[in-house]
């Protein structure tokens, strides 16, 4: 009988870890969505390095003006407060912006910090609350 109980136990302490990790990953995810409020991302995905030229609280969110470092180009891009976590966003800081085939990404120091999805991007991407 106690075998049985131990192995019950078990079981439903490692079916628990899974359901958790299972939310981190999309919590993750959604603490690095960005959206372009302004300006163009292409322009800026152009010259591959861009620097921060503002930074802004806007109720739970970051907006960051973005220049590019080639031809001075500029983009405003809104994001989760949650990015701020773990990397100093300041005017003058250097990003690298990535290009796929969704969207882009914006890395700080070796971490990507958010990724802005294109049309096919966008398409991809799903918002249900589970029940």
């Amino acid at each position: 009988m106690k075998r049985i109980l131990i192995a019950a136990l078990l079981g439903l302490a490692c079916t628990t870890g899974h359901a958790a990790g299972q939310s981190a990953l999309s919590n993750a995810s959604a603490n690095l969505s960005g959206v372009v409020v302004g300006g163009s991302i292409l322009t800026l995905a152009a010259g591959g390095s861009v620097v921060i030229a503002s930074v802004r609280t806007v109720g739970d969110a970051l907006e960051i003006v973005l220049e590019n470092v080639a031809d001075a180009s500029s983009a405003t891009v809104r994001l989760s407060g949650r990015v701020a976590g773990g990397v100093s966003l300041a005017a003058g800081a250097a990003l690298e912006v990535v290009t796929a085939s969704t969207g882009y990404v914006l890395v700080m120091s070796g971490k990507a910090i958010a990724f802005l999805p294109n049309e096919a991007g966008k398409a991809l991407l799903h918002h249900a609350r589970a029940v």
